[in-house]
């Protein structure tokens, strides 16, 4: 039986880059996944099959805004859809086979494809061999969520992984759920002249969120055509891929809706089920795997990174989390991860960035904070772009560190690495205000909104003498 320093399960964005650091910290590390192939489900799945949907979408819409600029085209766009997804397999497999490399460039770094089970606290089984460890680290990542709704149509309706395989674009489909992925998807096909519906339990759509970017998000997908049905109570789910019916009641009557296509985004379930957690004594819940501040286990010897725990599920956080993972297995000290500085992007349109805490979630810690708001109506380069619809948020706690970032604006993108700086670096409005942003930029925002929040806290203090 093969004996390793690691073993690291899942090759996702939690597993490959743990592996990567623990080989090249001159540990024998033996990688198992599944699929065979670096990269997740955000890689095959998730992040980049949606942004090349969504880059395909927003430049298809381009053609739609032109007029807006003063600018006539003459003939109708078309998208070709077959294109699009042979763009998609292409890169995908570039990443994969590109990341495959870099594992096999590290003579002490195995890759095995197969499905992992623990034995016992030192021990896996996969493919029927059986494998040795002294540490280990669970990054399975998660899968789409079924809801417990009546119906055999559950079964049968497609989630985020079976939505990029369809050969064609589809004319119409009901989304269930108005989470981040739900609301990301239904505004790409809705650009590209799909019929969308949206069904959600909830008042409104992206209920996590900050309240004022969420509405700002929700007038949008109203203005773009999409149907939206809120405060709905599912009753059932019936039928097969193009003979959908959609049983619902909303404020108390019946609703009934047939589509052709329905889409569950209704959140994401720990990939745990068949790991043999029990043998190997590793406490989980249908949240995912139980770690404390520093990722590991009920187990000392076995951490967990991403998905598959019961924190944020984002891509660069179980990266970033691979890290802390590693460090704490095998270097001197502990580290814990901080999660009030964690930053993200919903490419919604408009879309939203947060770095650090929104102002609900600072109030529900029970910190005392303000708001400072910049509204992109007065800013010039909103007006030039025709995109003043956004603002950024600072919330500043009592001692004026600026504990959370939050922006809706079109190209959020481009302006959350700042946010996550200043988020990360615990900065404060004057430190802000000693860059100089270059004009006319929708980043010139941070600048001013330091200025006047700085100038606020100023007046208030004076005020109170």
């Amino acid at each position: 039986m093969k004996s390793y320093d690691l073993i690291v399960i899942g090759a996702g964005p939690g597993g490959t880059p743990a592996a990567m650091a623990a080989a090249q910290f001159g540990k024998k590390v033996l990688l198992v996944d599944k699929r065979g192939e670096p990269g997740g489900e955000c890689l095959f799945e998730g992040c980049i099959p949606s942004k090349i949907l969504e880059n395909a979408a927003n430049r298809y819409a381009m053609f739609n805004e032109a007029a807006g600029f003063h600018v006539e085209v003459t003939s109708e766009p078309q998208i070709h859809w077959s294109e699009v997804l042979a763009e998609k397999d292409r890169i995908l497999s570039m990443r994969a086979q590109a990341a495959l490399k870099r594992i096999e460039s590290i003579p002490n770094l195995d890759f095995l494809k197969g499905e992992a089970r623990f034995v016992d606290e030192h021990t896996i089984e996969v493919g029927g061999e059986r494998y040795a460890f002294e540490k280990a680290i669970i990054a399975t990542g998660a899968v789409a969520h079924r809801p417990p709704i009546a119906g055999d149509g559950v079964a049968n309706a497609w989630t985020n992984a079976d939505v990029f395989k369809n050969e064609t674009i589809p004319g119409e489909i009901a989304f269930i759920g108005a989470g981040a992925i739900s609301c990301e998807l239904v505004q790409m096909f809705a650009k590209l002249g799909v019929k969308c519906r949206l069904l959600e339990r909830g008042p409104r759509i992206l209920r996590k969120l900050d309240e004022e970017a969420a509405l700002g998000v929700q007038k949008r997908m109203v203005d773009q055509g999409i149907e939206l049905s809120l405060g709905v109570e599912f009753d059932e789910i019936a039928g097969k891929e193009g003979d959908f019916t959609i049983r619902y009641r909303q404020k108390g009557e019946a609703k009934e809706l047939k589509v052709p296509h329905v889409l569950l985004a209704t959140g994401r379930t720990p990939n745990v089920e068949g790991l043999g957690l029990e043998a190997a004594g590793v406490e989980y819940d249908r949240h995912g795997i139980t770690t404390d501040g520093t990722l590991q286990t009920t187990q000392p010897h076995i951490y967990a990174t991403g998905d598959c725990t019961t924190g944020p599920k984002f891509a660069h956080w179980a990266t970033y989390q691979a890290g802390i993972a590693v460090h704490n297995l095998f270097a001197p000290g502990k580290r814990s991860v901080e999660p009030e500085k964690l930053s993200w992007v919903l490419f919604s349109g408009p879309q939203i960035a947060s770095a650090g805490l929104s102002e609900a979630e600072a109030k529900a810690a029970g910190m005392e904070v303000s708001v400072a708001r910049y509204d992109y109506r007065v800013d010039a380069r909103a007006q030039i772009d025709h995109a003043t619809e956004g603002f950024v948020k600072f919330v500043i706690d009592a001692s004026g560190v600026i504990v959370g970032v939050q922006i809706l604006s079109p190209d959020a993108q481009s302006l959350s690495g700042e946010a996550a700086l200043i988020v990360a670096r615990k900065m404060k409005a004057t430190e802000v205000m000693s860059a100089i942003h270059p004009h006319p930029t929708l980043s010139e925002a941070f600048g001013n909104l330091a200025r006047e929040s700085f100038f606020a806290s100023m007046m208030k203090s004076k005020g109170a003498h």
